[in-house]
């Protein structure tokens, strides 16, 4: 008689990871619903209540569905805890200090507190975070509430004192400024990004009444300031930003293109204090710890003194989140080699993980977290497999480790595709090949530097000297760096269109986990066979749905931008927003929503007029991205902008066309493309009335983009072509200006919905009270970019639709 077994997986053996991923779960839940904390405590109340009554039940009557209604109570107990937890700790809803100090927006306010941290931006400000402790109301009123605040200063209205340091002791008066949520759907989140640390209120200085040194030895911020100090010595002009991001994580003053270049070399990671930077301080640990087996209590106290040393170093990191993770997944570990307990690896990591939820639940949804327990999952989970199949002369030679150091380093790049990709847009083709040479060498560099700080402390000119090898090869890894990121396949541009490509590569992942299983490998394969197919069945039902035309209309400020993506894959802009010194609306807002969607070509550029309001982004645009064909007004206009974007388009051999009324631009055989203006004879000295009328036709929908248009060129319009402007949608011209949008073009048009590009707050006084009501009278959904941000439309070819 025989038994058949199946193979089970030893869920019991894993604790912390089902009890992680179950809370990990209700925090999720809890970020996507709209329940209180209230609903989420009663909840897990009731299954409480539901899970002793059954652990009761089956204690005295041993009934298996009383068993299986406890365990199902104990993992929602576990779900609904999670939830609540989140509730209770959520960073987006501001606290009450925020709250009061947030009243008086555009008023100004006297702060006192201590300096966290200075940093300049690309702009040329200095952004100031400040622990406050004293706040003084208008009529003199002191407020002695703590709260940490984000201060502005503008070196051209008032210079960084010298004596402002990290812990220094600032008292300053402030404009209150207003923190909006972000504004375009591919945008940087700021207010989001703030809140995450913490920060719910930003002011302008306005003048700084007093600074006082941190001269206390026993605080954070004193050894901070020391450490840099030392840095600053230890290593020359051009290694010291570098060096201060690659020892301590203080990547202040690291400039934009020093980062874009580490990232598309696939180095970023190394600027970022996390777990490499705990390894490489666990890395001699791990040496002596066969030595410490040898001794009564050498276990505890190879414990006692890592834990002291990564406080110290977590410490002088300024305690950030990224070091913390990385510190307390370094412990667990150690405790394990330590103890004998490694093969419990994973649920030490896991232990780690829900100590950190515990202590932070909005943890979860940063990249950090995601990044760093995605690394050491990836690396628990395959690096064994891997191993196992390397060649017995590699596994058991001198250079087994190295190149076990660079297949562990080529799996985490791999193995982390999807959420580089999903975060970044972009993949570091040259990463693995990077990290394979790099990343052995800083485990030697990275130690010896640091060993080298206090000396510098204490002796700074023999630790300069000494330090000479780490600043050699500091240069070497920057020239390196620059030359890889800008090769031509260093790096390429992706795009996640499906949250079930994470299921595809989770499924990956425990696959080849499960190869050294038969039993086990094959249940997991089905899984993996399963979801991929899921996911090619729902790119079929997608084809199978009736095409769509999308136009983004960005919110560029005080200026026009539209991104049109047909039916057929065709990507074109009408405008290119705005221009202003240090800032241009494609680098910001259009290009990141580009890479984002996963465009990496435009088909088209419509540049309605030359003003700067409309053509500021067309030059970061051509450095950037691939573009076809550059249309225009003809119009001619003396202006640097526009000078500049002849050159460039003629030096990227992009064609330049002007369009005239009656041509037709064939981008897409779905669409038709028609251009009504300007007229090939007109002779009207406004470049506004010489604008780009264009109109989209999509099944049974129409748009209208009128560009800057004014009365004359609407009543040339309407003279020319009455019948052919009726359509359903309405770019409305000249941003709602009173010489725009006249009672004649809005009875004619007939459009039942429309958007006007604007800024809020603008030196032109649009949109105008007269043009409003005419619009509102004629156009029943109108949208107005100022108020609501960008704005999507959709069509079928049947209707026209908003969404986002």
């Amino acid at each position: 008689m025989s038994i058949h077994q199946k193979y089970r997986f030893p869920f019991a053996s894993y604790p912390a990871v089902r009890l992680a991923l179950l809370i990990a779960v209700g925090i999720t839940l809890d970020y996507q619903l709209t329940l209180t904390s209230l609903q989420w405590i009663i909840s897990f109340g009731a299954l409480g209540l539901f899970y002793v009554t059954a652990e009761l039940i089956y204690q005295r009557r041993l009934k298996s569905q009383a068993y299986n209604v406890a365990i199902l109570c104990y993992l929602g107990m576990a779900v609904t805890f999670g939830g609540s937890w989140h509730s209770l700790f959520d960073y987006r809803q501001p606290p009450t200090e925020a709250k009061v100090v947030n009243k008086y927006t555009w008023e100004e306010l006297t702060f006192e507190g201590r300096v966290k941290q200075v940093k300049q931006t690309s702009t040329g400000k200095y952004q100031i975070d400040v622990a406050v402790d004293t706040t003084i109301f208008p009529n003199r009123i002191p407020w002695f509430q703590p709260y940490k605040l984000r201060a502005v200063l503008n070196p051209e209205d008032l210079a960084l004192p010298n004596r402002l340091n990290l812990g220094s002791r600032i008292g300053f008066t402030a404009t209150v400024y207003p923190l909006e949520e972000k504004r375009n759907p591919s945008q940087f989140d700021y207010k989001k990004y703030l809140a995450s640390n913490d920060i719910y209120t930003q002011v302008g200085i306005q003048q700084i009444q007093k600074i006082t040194p941190n001269t206390s030895f026993f605080s954070w911020t004193y050894w901070r300031h020391k450490v840099l100090e030392a840095i600053d010595n230890n290593f020359s002009k051009q290694t010291g930003s570098l060096a201060k991001a690659l020892l301590i994580g203080y990547k202040n003053e690291l400039n934009r293109s020093e980062k874009i270049t580490f990232s598309r070399a696939g180095l970023s990671h190394i600027m970022a204090v996390s777990g490499l930077h705990v390894g490489f301080i666990l890395a001699p640990f791990w040496l002596l710890i066969p030595f410490l087996w040898t001794t009564r209590y050498g276990k505890q106290f190879g414990l006692v003194l890592l834990v002291t040393i990564l406080f110290i170093y977590a410490g002088l990191t300024g305690f950030s989140s990224s070091v913390t993770r990385a510190s307390i997944v370094g412990i667990f570990l150690a405790y394990g080699k330590l103890f004998h307990k490694i093969r419990s690896s994973k649920n030490l990591t896991a232990v780690a993980a829900l100590i950190i939820l515990l202590l932070n639940p909005s943890d979860l949804f940063s990249i950090g977290f995601q990044l760093s327990f995605a690394a050491v999952y990836v690396i628990l989970l395959t690096a064994p497999v891997i191993q196992r199949q390397l060649p017995d002369w590699i596994r058991y030679r001198w250079y087994g480790t190295p190149a076990m150091v660079v297949v562990i380093s080529f799996i985490v790049q791999i193995g982390l595709f999807p959420l580089l990709a999903y975060y970044f847009g972009e993949f570091s083709l040259v990463g693995p090949l990077a990290n394979a040479f790099v990343v052995p060498i800083l485990g030697i560099a990275v130690p010896y530097a640091l060993l080298l700080i206090p000396v510098g402390m204490v002796f700074p000119e023999v630790s300069h000297l000494l330090n000479i090898p780490v600043d050699f090869f500091l240069k070497q890894l920057s020239w390196f760096v620059n030359m890889a990121a800008h090769w031509p396949w260093s790096w390429i541009q992706v795009h996640v269109e499906s949250l079930l490509f994470f299921g595809i590569w989770i499924s990956g992942i425990f696959l080849i986990a499960s190869l050294p299983i038969p039993k086990m490998r094959w249940k997991v394969l089905i899984v993996f066979l399963g979801i991929l197919c899921t996911n090619q069945a729902s790119h079929i039902v997608q084809k199978l749905q009736p095409a769509q035309l999308e136009l983004t209309f960005f919110d560029v400020g005080q200026g026009d931008a539209a991104l049109v993506n047909t039916p057929n894959g065709k990507h074109f802009l009408v405008d290119t927003g705005r221009w202003q010194p240090d800032y241009n609306s494609a680098k910001y807002v259009i290009i990141p929503h580009l890479k984002e969607q996963g465009i990496d070509k435009l088909d088209a550029v419509f540049l309605s007029h030359p003003h700067a309001d409309h053509i500021g982004g067309i030059l970061e645009l051509i450095h950037t991205i691939p573009i076809d064909t550059i249309y225009n007004c003809g119009a001619k206009y003396d202006s640097k902008i526009y000078q500049r974007y002849h050159q460039l388009a003629s030096q990227k051999q992009i064609p330049i066309k002007s369009l005239t009324a009656g041509d037709q631009v064939p981008l897409d055989p779905a669409l038709r493309l028609f251009t009504y203006g300007p007229s090939a004879s007109t002779s009207l000295s406004n470049v506004n009335n010489r604008s780009l009328i264009l109109e989209i036709i999509y099944g049974n929908t129409e748009f209208l983009f009128m560009g800057d248009a004014e009365n004359a060129q609407e009543k040339h319009l309407l003279g020319h072509y009455p019948s052919l402007t009726n359509t359903d949608f309405l770019k409305v011209g000249h941003h709602g200006s009173k010489t725009s949008s006249t009672s004649a073009l809005l009875q004619t048009v007939t459009a039942q919905s429309g958007i006007v590009s604007l800024a809020k707050q603008n030196q032109f006084e649009h949109p105008h009270k007269e043009a409003v009501r005419r619009l509102r009278k004629h156009i029943p959904d109108l949208h107005f970019t100022s108020l609501e941000g960008a704005v999507q439309f959709h069509s079928d070819g049947y209707q026209i639709y908003p969404g986002r």
